[in-house]
């Protein structure tokens, strides 16, 4: 079945024994991982090694028993242990119909799928299933940034002060692994916990936030619809020593050249470009207004749709099997910057 937020929120602070399967699957794909380590976490046991069971999901296409036969294996140590599938198909329909057909309950199995389309045989499974419990997420919107960077801090005792939520939203490319990350790091920084909260101000995230003059996600947004590629160049360097991959940073660009779509419609509607970036909603940080509307003159819509699509793309070839990985991200945003240098 379907999650809601009630139920997702209840099992990812404590999973509910009925459920034989979690599947979470979508475009936003660090979401659902930061949501598979939340759970994950609950199964592991200093003493008993064999929490938690490995498969590949290739092999289910060719031993399609396999996922019902770990779930139903019972450990020497007597706990339960939780069987991980981690790169799931359409291929795992049918070890996942044998799964839940199994008389055994047995262990629960966690599954992250990618590119379900819709008419999936293995949505229709679990989506319709009494045991399996669902939940798919879409690539975050900086427009919920504020209640996603809220509700995240509070589990390490932080209380964002105004503003700062969009901050780390943007730092961390709307990466919830990147962003849980961050927020660990401040909490302890702070010396923050769930039961001694403290408020995150702006001081904090100077001295030790992903948003760093070293390594600063928003200057490389600048810099590629600038259409500055010797800038993005530099960029990407820093965010890679900093360590942050290719998709945030593809993400990052991304919801720039959304919110210069939307401001390009007013302006060819007859709106200024310095009206439109003002009356942005939500506002834009007022650092970033005239970079924003200077952006906005260089690009035309037409233009706009196809660095949209070739983000996208480059997102998507990151994620097949085999691809170059975050060489790809670096090639797309270079291509683009260098792109935008010829429209100024």
């Amino acid at each position: 079945m379907k999650a809601d937020r009630g139920s997702l929120a209840a099992n990812l602070a404590r999973l509910d024994p009925a459920w034989r399967l979690v599947l979470f699957h979508g475009p936003d794909e660090a979401a659902s991982r930061d949501m598979a380590r939340q759970i994950a976490r609950q199964f592991e046991t200093p003493g008993n090694p064999l929490s938690l069971t490995l498969l590949a999901g290739a092999s289910l296409r060719d031993d399609p028993a396999s996922l019902a036969s770990a779930a139903a294996e019972v450990s020497m140590f007597g706990d339960r242990t939780l069987v991980r599938v981690d790169d799931a198909g359409e291929e795992a329909a049918p070890a996942v119909a044998a799964l839940l057909e199994s008389p055994v309950s047995g262990n629960p199995v966690l599954m992250i799928a990618s590119g379900l389309k819709k008419g999936s045989k293995l949505l229709a499974l679990t989506e319709n299933s009494r045991n399996a419990l669902v939940q798919i997420n879409y690539s975050p919107d900086a427009r919920d940034a504020d209640s996603l960077v809220a509700a995240m801090a509070a589990e390490v005792g932080l209380k964002p002060a105004r503003g700062i939520g969009r901050t780390l939203f943007d730092a961390c490319g709307g990466d919830r692994g990147v962003l849980r990350s961050e927020l660990t790091k401040l909490a302890l920084y702070l010396d923050a916990t769930p039961a001694a909260p403290r408020s995150l101000e702006t001081e904090a995230l100077l001295a030790v936030g992903a948003d760093s003059a070293e390594a600063d996600l928003s200057a490389l947004v600048s810099a590629v619809a600038g259409g500055r590629p010797d800038l993005t160049d530099v960029q990407l360097a820093l965010l890679a020593e900093a360590g942050l991959p290719g998709i945030p940073l593809l993400r990052g660009v991304a919801r720039r050249f959304w919110l210069l779509l939307e401001l390009r419609a007013l302006v060819d509607a007859g709106v200024s470009a310095q009206a439109a970036v003002k009356g942005a909603r939500p506002p834009i940080f007022w650092k970033e207004e005239a970079a924003v509307t200077a952006q906005l003159s260089r690009w035309r819509a037409p233009a706009i749709r196809a660095v949209l699509d070739r983000l996208l793309e480059s997102e998507r070839a990151i994620k097949r099997s085999g691809s170059a990985g975050d060489v790809l991200a670096t090639q797309a945003l270079l291509g683009i910057a260098t792109l935008g240098m010829a429209r100024g």
